[in-house]
């Protein structure tokens, strides 16, 4: 098959039926890129689109595959083929345009469209060098005003090239005589009845134009198919040899999209650039001007704006806004900083190089219909932060003294300096001055001073130093004498004077009150110490000193008590070492004797604690701090018998890195229980016996020890008794046929269990469960 010769008769079918390439597409539901690689012999309709695509073009599948219509039938006259030359014309389009384009955009189609590259080109680099220029101008100018310089000579050459660059951009006549042979140099177009053949391949129907505009050497036509017009420029010479005949061609399809009148060449509007243009130059070059003839200026945040003009042959300067000048004549740059929104600091040198200072003021802090000292407002101690270890940099001035001391970083030369002499600016700062007259730092009163009954404590003072390199203004607020005396406690580590009132009165109140004891043998914890009596609350003793971390009942317990003996253990930490220590007493609290027992490093805090006596003389403790990986955990036994006097250490039951060593209860001096529960809330603890005082341990068989039990029969061994987490033991008794052993859940639980045996390691039975609450 041929498929040149079957896309020129798809392209004649579907002319003949008034479709546009688009049209088609949507009938047949593909693109109209598709159709045009038909109708240009790159491609051949798909297979399953013939039927379709026969029917839309009203010819067979036969007729298509063939690339030609069928011949006549016998007898029948033929009918001559017509040439795009000599074909009649066909009428009109039946198409409005959506809009009739302007003449700015046909202007802006024929100027900025893809069909003038080279031209737009040589603009466009025109157009940026001047836009480079004008800005490095107005840069350079922009610098030497605020800066108070005179004008570079090199700002005002960049401007006048800057603006010269942009108006040959725009207004020469060059480019407009570029235009015409440029666009004549367009490639030529192939015209058809009704669309326009690209020499790409692309066709453009006319029934889609939406202005057709005739110029001097040439036809532009526009189509609105995409965002940006679409323009395409048919020279004079193309294959229609004629403009008019062109024009005439496209009035009898388009005729809305025709316009009439002469030719022309598209123009520029010159007279809004020649606008914009006058506009830059007038605001541009007084201000490239201004540092020549001696002005300078600078804009506050708040929009205050600070003109200054310097007399070039003398260098006094003078606040256009006061008419004050300045004291000095200044030389060089002028170094301007916004103090606050009304007030600006003008630092300058003078021909003998010092430094000085100038405060142009633009407002008040009082009512403004009086005069008054700002030197006197500053009294008093002023500090940066609000912080005792580091204030940052403090102001000080005693009444009625005259003086005014900087307290600033202990680096600076002027650490501690004392200033005598001030020289005022307007009502709103002063600058601090040495002997010598030279101003060392400038204090300006803040936006939310009140000046207007003296010396405003919720205001603030802005301080700065003075220097032509860059500085920083700090923020200053009053530092009272109540603020001293508090920060100084805070900084000793005691309390205020409101807490320190509430203490009293709280020690007062507790001495007047006694405490309340419900027991025979009882103690109680209040906020001034430990109480014990003996006697049911007829007399009572308050524990030894070295108790204050003591703070509720959980930190001493247990705490022993028999009847002329109390002992409870406390534990400190000191960095990271541990110390646990005995507080006993046996004279009934008259007197206290503080026992250092045991020293854990690098551990946990200590979690579990045993202690008890079973006289005046025999007596054990066990402590355990927390498992941590890596550290381990801290554990020990200790028992005496010498009522405290001396301690010896027992060994420890089991030999787990992870149990806790949970309680210990001696029987006698020989018998003695010890439990560890699991880190890891394995749900039961191990229980071990000693028949030797604690010098070795034997685990004693629990019923949930057995070892044909599972995991999960272990854990529902006693559910229904709610027995989970027994924690410690308790109590261990003598029974008439054996052992009692009572385990305990506190003090996390509410319940205890009961456990009896034969022998002490068991097998130990479940006798009664008691709840504790």
């Amino acid at each position: 098959m041929d498929a040149k010769k079957i896309g020129a008769f798809i392209a004649a079918a579907r002319r003949a039926r008034g479709l546009t390439q688009q049209q088609l597409a949507e009938k047949l539901g593909i693109t109209n890129r598709a159709v045009s690689k038909w109708e240009t012999g790159q491609g051949l309709p798909d297979i399953v689109l013939l039927p379709d695509l026969a029917a839309a073009l009203g010819v067979t599948v036969d007729a298509l595959l063939a690339g030609e219509a069928p011949g006549p039938a016998a007898g029948e006259a033929s009918e001559p083929v017509l040439t795009a030359a000599s074909r009649p014309e066909e009428p009109a389009l039946a198409r409005v345009p959506h809009r009739r384009p302007t003449r700015a955009e046909l202007n802006a189609a024929v100027l900025a469209c893809r069909q003038l590259p080279e031209v737009r080109r040589r603009r466009l680099g025109v157009a940026l060098l001047g836009v480079a220029g004008l800005a490095a101008g107005i840069g350079l100018s922009v610098q030497d005003f605020f800066g108070g310089s005179p004008t570079d000579p090199l700002a005002l050459a960049a401007l006048a090239a800057g603006l010269v660059l942009l108006a040959f951009a725009a207004l020469t006549p060059w480019l407009r005589s570029r235009l015409g042979r440029e666009l004549c140099r367009m490639p030529a177009c192939t015209l058809y009845t009704e669309e326009l053949r690209r020499e790409d391949g692309v066709l453009l129907p006319y029934g889609d134009l939406a202005l057709v505009r005739r110029y001097r050497g040439c036809t532009v036509l526009v189509w609105e198919r995409s965002l940006a017009p679409l323009a395409v420029t048919v020279p004079d010479d193309s294959c229609t040899q004629s403009a008019h005949a062109l024009q005439d061609h496209l009035r009898l399809r388009v005729p809305d999209a025709c316009t009439d009148g002469d030719p022309r060449t598209p123009r520029l509007r010159q007279a809004p650039v020649l606008i914009a243009l006058a506009v830059t130059a007038a605001v541009v070059f007084p201000l490239a001007l201004a540092p020549t003839l001696g002005f300078a200026g600078t804009i506050s945040p708040t929009g205050t704006l600070l003109m200054l003009r310097r007399d070039p042959e003398t260098g006094m300067v003078t606040d256009l806004h006061s008419g004050d000048t300045f004291p000095y004549p200044a030389v060089g740059r002028m170094k301007k900083q916004w103090m606050t929104g009304d007030c600006c600091a003008i630092t300058y040198q003078t021909t003998d190089g010092t430094t000085h200072v100038f405060l142009a003021t633009y407002g008040d802090r009082g009512s403004g219909v009086s005069y008054y000292n700002v030197a006197p407002l500053l009294q008093g101690t002023w500090r940066q932060y609000e912080d005792a270890v580091n204030p940052g940099v403090m102001l000080r001035s005693e009444p009625g003294s005259g003086n005014i001391q900087i307290l600033s970083d202990a680096s600076s030369p002027d650490y501690g300096q004392i200033y005598s002499e001030t020289v005022q600016f307007g009502t709103l700062g002063v600058a601090l001055c040495d002997e010598d007259g030279l101003a060392h730092w400038t204090v300006v009163l803040g936006r939310d001073y009140d000046a207007e009954d003296g010396p405003d404590p919720d205001g603030s003072l802005i301080l700065c130093p003075v220097s032509m390199a860059a500085t920083e203004a700090v923020t200053l607020h009053y530092y009272s004498e109540e603020d001293q005396v508090r920060d100084l406690r805070e900084a000793l580590g005691l309390p205020s004077p409101e807490e320190e009132a509430a203490q009293q009165a709280q020690q007062q109140a507790l001495a007047e009150t006694p405490p309340d004891f419900s027991g025979e043998k009882d103690y109680t914890v209040r906020t001034d110490g430990v109480y014990f009596t003996w006697d049911g609350g007829a007399t009572f003793s308050k524990a030894m000193e070295g108790s204050e971390t003591v703070r509720t009942t959980d930190d001493i317990r247990p705490c022993v008590m028999t009847d002329n003996l109390g002992a409870f253990l406390t534990t400190t930490r000191n960095n990271e070492v541990q110390q646990v220590t005995l507080h006993l007493t046996r004279d009934r609290g008259a007197s206290w004797q503080e026992v250092p027992l045991e020293e854990f490093e690098g551990v946990h805090d200590v979690s579990q604690r045993s202690l008890g006596f079973l006289d005046d003389t025999f007596g054990w403790y066990g402590v355990c701090t927390d498992w941590s990986m890596g550290t381990g955990m801290g554990m020990a036994i200790g028992v005496t018998r010498d009522g405290g006097v001396s301690w010896e250490h027992c060994a420890l039951p089991g030999e787990s890195q992870s149990e806790l060593l949970s309680g210990v209860v001696f029987y006698d001096e020989q018998t003695a229980v010890a439990t560890r529960c699991s880190q890891f809330e394995s749900g039961w603890i191990d229980v071990f016996v000693s028949r030797d005082g604690g010098a070795s341990w034997q685990q004693a068989k629990m019923p949930w020890d057995n070892d044909s039990l599972t995991d999960e029969e272990r854990m529902t061994l006693l559910a229904d008794r709610e027995l989970y987490w027994l924690n410690k033991v308790d109590r261990l008794e003598k029974a008439d046929d054996g052992w009692r052993l009572t385990l305990t859940q506190a003090p996390g639980g509410h319940q205890e269990a009961t456990f009896t045996a034969d022998s002490l390691t068991g097998p130990w039975t479940l006798e009664e469960v008691r709840d504790i609450a």
